[in-house]
């Protein structure tokens, strides 16, 4: 490996730390994968360099705590014998009381968790960037989609204005084509979609694909409706009651 190569892949495996949403948007000379396990490996390590000599610092600490308690109950009850399995317990719950109690602990949980698993899913061809960053962005990208998501809607219910009861009018008042009668509609109707069966009270309608329309200043959403008289399988369906104006337009033959 060449000095620049080896520069460049250092590169990427800090770069590897990052979301992996962001990564294509990379230097094209990262391997992201490659970079992605060695980092975890590396990460790894570190939690290790971090963890042993903490546990071992902790647990000498632990041990002493455990060793003076028993000696102070010892010469202060001449009657009561030294225990040693007391001192052995405050020993065994050293690993517990480090990882779990302690900054070092959890740092080194981190490192080694973390590194470990990115390693781990790196191996497997399924990298991803450090949990924490990860998660931020995570959070970061539902927030920033959720803010979207409210403006588009606030923008289309400007756009739409107050909701009013849905209208059925024929085809050519509609300037559609090739469907038997529209609704039209204040908004948008969850499941309505190109080749759903609408079923009313006497017929069975294919709805074609919907069409959205300014009418009289406001947003409309028309879907053309036409009469299911072919032996097509029926996948998807829906119920619906046509406003009474239906029967106008059936009467006129539009």
């Amino acid at each position: 490996m060449t000095p620049r190569q080896l520069v460049t892949f250092i590169g990427a495996m800090f770069a590897s730390l990052l979301p992996a949403r962001v990564w294509p948007r990379l230097p094209s000379a990262f391997s992201m994968t490659a970079a992605a396990f060695a980092s975890g490996l590396l990460t790894f390590f570190a939690g290790a360099a971090v963890g042993i000599p903490g546990f071992l610092e902790h647990a000498h600490a632990t041990t002493s705590l455990g060793l003076d308690g028993e000696l102070h109950r010892v010469f202060t009850d001449v009657n009561a014998g030294y225990r040693q399995g007391y001192v052995q317990g405050f020993s065994a719950l050293a690993i517990f009381t480090f990882l779990l109690l302690t900054p070092k602990g959890w740092l080194t949980l981190y490192l080694m968790l973390g590194g470990g698993f990115r390693s781990a899913a790196a191996w497997f061809d399924d990298p991803f960037g450090d949990p924490i960053l990860t998660g931020i962005d995570e959070v970061r990208w539902r927030l920033a989609a959720g803010r979207r998501e409210r403006h588009a809607r606030a923008t289309r219910q400007a756009l739409e204005g107050p909701e009013v009861p849905d209208r059925v009018v024929s085809p050519a008042s509609a300037g559609l084509s090739g469907c038997d009668l529209v609704v039209v509609s204040s908004r948008r109707k969850p499941g309505w979609e190109r080749g759903v069966a609408v079923f009313t009270e006497n017929a069975c309608y294919r709805l074609g694909e919907p069409v959205e329309q300014t009418v009289a200043g406001r947003l409309r959403t028309l879907y053309p409706l036409s009469a299911h008289n072919d032996l097509e399988a029926i996948r998807r369906s829906v119920r619906y009651q046509l406003p009474n104006s239906s029967q106008e337009i059936r009467k006129s033959g539009g």
